[in-house]
């Protein structure tokens, strides 16, 4: 009996062991994820609007009867407008990769429909009861990991159906389904392998389901829990 009680215990200090570790390791990730959000701001707020008062300028010279009257000055500014509208463009890519506005505005499932929309494939998300509160950290791994996984099937199964369900209880999980033809597996250096370490560093675990044939499906399972009646997020 004792060493029964021994054995449990040296279990919940292992579990306390490595739940400590995941909410140090999520810390960092939050973190990290603060630091980003800040950036897209900075850029969205600041550089993004810079762009759009310089093409906005630009737009009202060309209406003038000075550049009207003289072709080669209408047509560089015109080069000069549309330069700087592909920078905007660029520029709002690379905001939307670091950290997108709409993910801490609206959360995970609007966010993804958003990336649904820009998709080469066609994609649906499904979200039938609404998500708790999520820490930045893992609201971020969650929508990378969605996002990485859709452009793999638009990849690898250009022609085929894609949907992404969201559920939370205990875990939050993101299933990526695809109907391509299957044989989907980890190698390294491969997006999937990329997905995997991501999710391990918030604590959370990735599995694939591919067989010849199809479909593919790619979960990502991440524990709202941290250790036995403490949540990790707001229930």
């Amino acid at each position: 009996m004792r060493r029964h009680s021994q054995q449990v215990s040296h279990e919940d200090q292992a579990a306390q062991t490595i739940a400590a570790l995941t909410a140090s390791r999520r810390a960092i990730v939050d973190a990290y994820e603060v630091e980003r959000h800040r950036i897209e701001r900075d850029l969205h707020d600041g550089t993004q609007q810079y762009l759009v008062a310089a093409a906005m300028m630009i737009g009202e010279a060309r209406l003038s009867a000075t550049v009207a009257s003289d072709p080669e000055l209408a047509e560089r500014l015109s080069e000069a407008q549309a330069a700087i509208q592909r920078g905007l463009d660029a520029l709002r890519v690379t905001v939307r990769g670091i950290h997108p506005q709409i993910l801490t505005e609206q959360g995970l499932a609007a966010a993804l429909a958003d990336v649904a929309e820009a998709a080469a494939t066609q994609v649906r998300i499904v979200c039938q009861n609404p998500l708790p509160a999520i820490p930045e950290g893992v609201l971020a791994t969650a929508y990378f990991f969605a996002c990485e996984a859709i452009a793999n099937a638009a990849k690898h199964a250009p022609r085929a159906e894609v949907s992404v369900l969201l559920t939370a209880d205990e875990l939050l999980r993101v299933s990526v389904v695809d109907s391509g033809p299957g044989g989907a597996r980890f190698a390294a250096g491969h997006g999937l392998a990329g997905m995997r370490e991501r999710l391990a560093a918030v604590g959370g675990e990735l599995t694939i389901s591919s067989p010849m044939g199809g479909p593919t499906q790619v979960l990502a399972s991440i524990p709202l829990l941290l250790q036995r009646g403490e949540p990790g997020v707001t229930l």
